[in-house]
């Protein structure tokens, strides 16, 4: 099944590389060409190298009709291995990690010990706070994790010099906001 999943999604990104269409929406589907997810993660890794942690480009959020549609590239630094796990649990986004460069261990499920409500102008409302009873599982390059709303999720350690993953996420409640050009701050 994971080799089914991996190749769909390879499948996914190559086949963007020979659109003509460059995120314009054609009979109501968007396209994102390769060229552009690879120029957005050159950009993410910049980020990395002007002092940033983590670099979370958002390169499209379109509406598809009864939710919004996004997909990220997001990159983060290295890691040393936590003793105390923190992470956060998005209220209304469902996020779907492929990961394209890199190592780490992530930490999801379990259970917030006295969290903290916030709200990202990026992500919408968060939780934050100290994870407990979670499951560390290690990620490599071609993985896919699948982390529904509410779930905590966080890096327990990155062991490359940084980590670099798409985001595919559902907002059934449209917290983000439509992006439908390349914009790569």
């Amino acid at each position: 099944m994971k080799k089914i999943i991996n190749l769909l999604v390879v499948n996914f990104l190559f086949s963007v590389a020979y659109a003509d269409h460059h995120g314009e929406a054609l009979g109501g589907s968007f396209v994102i060409p390769k060229a552009e997810v690879d120029a957005t993660l050159i950009q993410g890794l910049a980020n990395l190298a002007e002092g940033r942690t983590v670099s979370d480009i958002v390169v499209r959020h379109v509406d598809v009709g009864q939710e919004y549609m996004g997909v990220s590239v997001v990159q983060r630094s290295k890691v040393e291995p936590r003793e105390i796990q923190t992470g956060i649990a998005h209220v209304d986004l469902d996020e779907i990690y492929y990961i394209v460069a890199g190592e780490g261990t992530m930490i999801t499920g379990g259970e917030f010990l006295d969290s903290t409500e916030i709200d990202s102008s990026l992500l919408g409302p968060m939780l934050r706070g100290e994870i407990k009873n979670g499951v560390l599982q290690k990620v490599e390059v071609g993985d896919i994790a699948i982390i529904p709303k509410g779930m905590p999720h966080g890096w327990h350690e990155i062991t490359t010099d940084a980590i670099s993953y798409i985001i595919f996420r559902g907002d059934p409640n449209e917290v983000m906001q439509i992006k439908n050009s390349v914009d790569r701050k």
